[in-house]
C-alpha cells in the first residue's frame, strides 16, 4: 500500500508539474504576442518578454529554446485562431452546389468582413500581426502559408467559376487578393475611416455601408476584367 500511495503522490506531482509547465508556456505567448505587438521582435528582449509573462529568464529557453522559436510559437498560435476562422469563410463557399456561385462568394465575403469588424481578439493580436506583417518575416509567412493564403487560393477557385478565369491566371489572383487586403485593411487602417467619418467607433450603419460595398464589388464586373496585353 505505502507503495501504491507513492506512486500515486508521484503522480499527482508530476501532473501538477506538467500543468504549471503549461500555465507558464501559455503565458510567456501571450506575452510575447503583447511586447512585439508594442515594440517590435528586436526590441522585444528576453527579460522584457520573461518580465510580463512573470516568468523566471530561463523559463524561455527551456519551454522554447530561443527568442526567435517563442516568437514562432506566438504567430503559431495566432495562425491556428485564424485558420478556423477563416474555415467558417470557405464553409459557406461550400454549400450545397445547387446554390448560386455568386450568391456564395458575396455571402463569404461579407462573414469575413464580419469576422474582421467584430475585434473579438486582443488589441495586441493586432498589433502583432501587423507588426509582423510590416517585416514580412517569418513569423507572417508561418501565418499567411497556414491561414491567409488557404483562404485566399479557396475565393480565387470560387471565383474562377464565376468569373470564367483560369484559378491560375495573374489578373485573378491579384484582385482577390486586393479584395481581401480591403477587407483586412478595415482592422488595421480603421482609424482612416473613422476620422472619415467624424465617428469614435464603427457604428451599425457604417457596418450596413461595409456590407453593401462588398456586394456592389462582387456584383460588378470587377472579377470578370480582361487580361492584361
Amino acid at each position: 500500500m505505502d507503495e501504491e500511495n507513492a506512486m500515486a503522490t508521484e503522480t499527482t506531482s508530476q501532473s501538477g508539474h506538467d500543468a504549471r509547465s503549461a500555465k507558464t508556456r501559455e503565458h510567456l505567448i501571450e506575452a510575447a504576442i503583447e511586447v512585439v505587438g508594442a515594440v517590435g521582435y528586436e526590441g522585444a528582449s528576453t527579460r522584457a518578454l520573461a518580465k510580463a509573462a512573470n516568468a523566471n529568464l530561463s523559463a524561455i529557453p527551456y519551454h522554447f529554446g530561443s527568442k526567435k522559436e517563442l516568437y514562432l510559437a506566438a504567430a503559431q498560435m495566432i495562425a491556428d485562431y485564424a485558420r478556423g476562422r477563416f474555415a467558417e469563410v470557405t464553409a459557406l463557399l461550400d454549400e450545397p452546389a445547387d446554390a448560386d456561385p455568386a450568391s456564395r462568394f458575396e455571402k463569404a465575403l461579407i462573414h469575413l468582413l464580419h469576422i474582421v469588424l467584430d475585434d473579438a481578439e486582443p488589441h495586441s493580436w493586432t498589433s502583432f500581426l501587423g507588426r509582423c506583417t510590416y517585416d514580412n518575416d517569418d513569423a507572417f509567412a508561418l501565418i499567411h502559408d497556414q491561414a491567409i493564403a488557404p483562404l485566399l487560393d479557396r475565393l480565387i477557385r470560387s471565383a474562377s467559376v464565376i468569373s470564367g478565369q483560369k484559378p491560375g491566371e495573374a489578373t485573378l489572383r491579384l484582385r482577390i487578393s486586393a479584395i481581401v487586403t480591403a477587407i483586412i485593411g478595415f482592422r488595421f487602417l480603421r482609424g482612416i475611416m473613422l476620422r472619415g467619418m467624424d465617428g469614435e467607433s464603427i457604428q451599425a450603419g457604417y457596418v450596413r455601408q461595409m456590407e453593401d460595398m462588398v456586394r456592389d464589388l462582387c456584383r460588378s464586373d470587377f472579377l470578370r476584367a480582361s487580361q492584361p496585353r
